[in-house]
């Protein structure tokens, strides 16, 4: 296992390193974007208050030109209780339609009102347009259905009844009805009524289904109905969340409930674009810049803990690799010297370079020849080799034997054919002990007898 992470260290900590900055980021954007969500909902609230505040105060005060025309109507019935059904026709068409309401109804149509009524003792005698005198939705104002609505105007004088909205069923419009009781004199003459288009009506206050920001919906309760009349999107009353408002309006005793939705995905989403894009150039420019630490940490760490020339160990870092394993009683090991003769001459007649060179071949050598979990270390022109494991002292013996044969071949060094020689030490843990003191002392006595025998021979050979 211990051999597997050496192997493994470097890029185990550059994924580290990329996990770990990936679990911060991960985590800092769930924080932000709780925080965020929660800034975007004190927002959401703010413009749909705001939003609804204006809303329902546009359309009680639209409405309320409604409450005057049938007011005014009345008005007039109460101080011409006697005119003819002509006059009164009349009194509509000049007065109430043409003026007041093209003035007011300018953004999209002039004809809000379906018609208007004058019923004197409950039989509709006026229609207004013309044109609606026989249509079954005016009929409605004296429908059993409508016998509630018209018995409250009758208990309350000089009070415009709203009912509905209500769908038609013969051409699916949707009308709202608004009575309003005439007594002259204490007593009761009839009532005049107002039916107004609902959807021209939104039209008026500019309400649709949904627009860019919000979904709309209205609630009317249907006096006796099997189920209210719901306008927009029913699911608003349903369930309530932090981005739906809901007023109730009163139009006279009528109430329409008012709800509405700020749309998700429509300010949130270009907030949350942006931030997520901000947080994920923050996120690159973290990891670059944690992985060029890592990699600088990691060079200067070899710096001290390798050769740079050769990336074989520094002698600290053999020293207590060294001492570590001679404490595994388990476990021979063995040291090796290698010393390279008449090193300095190759530096002064070749130069540095290819000095440098023949010590990167000699190491790739070394290597050829020891273990995998076998250690180098390079102290000027001597190596130090730690072999690990061994079997017997003729393991260690056998290791000299092919070194001497690898380093017994020409070395090229920049451009120049070397015969290095070289004169070995030994040592194990088998004959000589388990300290490490003492196997250097040990290889160190063998190196110099091979040194003396190394050098006797040159001047026999000469």
């Amino acid at each position: 296992m211990e051999i597997i992470l050496a192997k493994y260290y470097k890029k185990l900590v550059f994924l580290g390193a990329f996990v770990l900055t990936s679990l911060v980021f991960l985590f800092a954007t769930l924080y932000l974007s709780g925080t965020f969500v929660k800034v975007v909902d004190e927002k959401n609230h703010a413009i749909g208050v705001e939003r609804m505040i204006n809303l329902s105060n546009e359309m009680v005060k639209d409405y309320d030109i409604i409450f005057q025309h049938t007011n005014k109507l009345a008005a007039y019935i109460e101080s011409h209780p006697n005119d003819s059904l002509k006059q009164m026709e009349d009194f509509v068409k000049t007065v109430l339609m043409p003026r007041d309401l093209t003035s007011f109804f300018n953004r999209k149509n002039t004809d809000f009102v379906y018609a208007y009524v004058i019923a004197p003792e409950d039989v509709i005698s006026v229609t207004y347009p013309i044109s609606k005198t026989n249509s079954p939705d005016i009929a409605f104002f004296n429908d059993p259905n409508s016998e509630y609505y018209l018995k409250l105007a009758k208990n309350n004088p000089g009070d415009v009844v709203v009912q509905g909205p209500l769908i038609s069923p013969r051409n699916h419009q949707v009308l709202v009805y608004n009575r309003q009781a005439v007594y002259v004199n204490g007593k009761y003459w009839g009532y005049v009524g107002l039916c107004a288009d609902f959807y021209k009506f939104l039209e008026c206050v500019r309400l649709n289904v949904e627009d860019e920001l919000f979904v709309y919906g209205i609630r009317s309760s249907i006096f006796k109905g099997t189920s209210d009349f719901i306008w927009g999107d029913n699911k608003l009353f349903k369930r309530k969340s932090v981005n739906t408002r809901q007023k109730s309006l009163f139009f006279g005793k009528q109430r329409w409930d008012l709800a509405l939705k700020v749309k998700e995905g429509n300010l949130a989403s270009k907030y949350f674009q942006l931030f997520y894009a901000v947080m994920f150039s923050l996120y690159i420019i973290t990891l670059v810049v944690v992985m060029f630490f890592v990699k600088t940490a990691f060079s200067l760490t070899s710096v001290r803990t390798y050769d740079v020339l050769t990336g074989t160990i520094n002698h600290d870092v053999f020293t207590q690799v060294v001492n570590k394993h001679l404490s595994e009683k388990n476990k021979e090991f063995g040291i090796i010297i290698v010393e390279l003769v008449h090193f300095k001459q190759v530096n002064n007649i070749f130069g540095y370079t290819t000095g440098d060179e023949l010590l990167i071949e000699i190491t790739k050598r070394l290597h050829s020849v020891i273990g995998y979990n076998d250690k180098i270390c390079r102290l000027g022109a001597e190596f130090f080799i730690f072999l690990d494991n061994i079997k017997s002292a003729v393991d260690v013996e056998k290791i000299c034997s092919d070194i001497k044969s690898e380093m017994g071949t020409t070395v090229y060094a920049n451009n120049y054919a070397v015969k290095q020689a070289v004169i070995l030490g030994y040592s194990n843990s088998i004959e000589d002990g388990r300290e490490l003191k003492v196997l250097l002392h040990r290889a160190n006595e063998v190196l110099d007898t091979n040194h003396d025998k190394f050098y006797k021979n040159s001047e026999d050979e000469q």
